[in-house]
């Protein structure tokens, strides 16, 4: 059993082994589908129960305290080893290699949706979570399938990709907004608006992760298109 076991290098240079049967983190440039629906999933679920049965008031208080909770027990696992590895074991199809012994990316999607709810109006805000929801995973999608048939930006994004994600935030921005009862104008500035900020958030020169980021900053964006469209 010993020779089956495998080991993965973290990014701080540690190591971590489990069996061979179990689930492998993988790496950012591959397909890694299972966590492309799962990070899909968390998003429209949020969304759905956001715009159907949960207020604004309610929606902050849930996602604070699961918000909290997950930061509890991603400290607990990158301090206790024994956890670590038995919590890797059981995530492998949706944690990355890097994510073994760092924060994974949850605690970075659920604050920015938390944030996104509590300052945003609804549409706002829920435009600012499927961009994250959709837009993210089918831009890495593309980048992974056909990035190398195009330019590479300096942060090893590309450029099929982030195009792929500005196409995918701009067609939910205008199926979302043509049904908002807003002009043909207002809808069109709106969604080109939504599908740069959306699809090319992740571009900008900061250090943060993309979950984070991309419903942050598209949803300012909106909401400053919003104001100058006088809406």
């Amino acid at each position: 059993m010993h020779s089956q076991r495998n080991r993965v290098e973290s990014a701080r240079g540690s190591t971590m082994t489990w069996s061979a049967v179990s689930f492998r983190p993988q790496m950012r440039t591959d397909l890694h589908l299972a966590r492309k629906v799962w990070h899909m999933g968390m998003g429209l679920m949020i969304v759905a129960l956001y715009l159907g049965v949960v207020s604004q008031s309610l929606a902050v208080v849930l996602l604070g305290s699961a918000l909290g909770l997950i930061l509890l027990g991603e400290t607990a696992r990158l301090r206790i080893p024994a956890l670590n590895e038995r919590l890797v074991r059981a995530s492998g199809m949706i944690i990355r290699q890097s994510e073994v012994d760092r924060m994974s990316g949850t605690p970075f999607y659920v604050a920015s949706a938390l944030l996104s709810i509590a300052i945003f109006p609804k549409t706002i805000a829920a435009l600012s979570i499927l961009f994250l929801a959709c837009g993210d995973p089918i831009a890495s999608l593309f980048g992974i399938l056909y990035g190398k048939y195009g330019p590479r930006f300096s942060n090893g994004k590309s450029l099929i990709g982030t195009m792929a994600g500005i196409l995918t935030c701009f067609t939910i921005s205008f199926a979302y907004l043509r049904a908002s009862g807003l002009t043909d104008v207002q809808v069109a500035v709106l969604s080109v608006l939504g599908g740069i900020s959306g699809g090319a958030a992740e571009m900008l020169p900061i250090e943060i992760d993309d979950n984070f980021s991309i419903p942050v900053v598209s949803g300012f964006v909106l909401w400053m298109g919003y104001i100058f469209l006088g809406i």
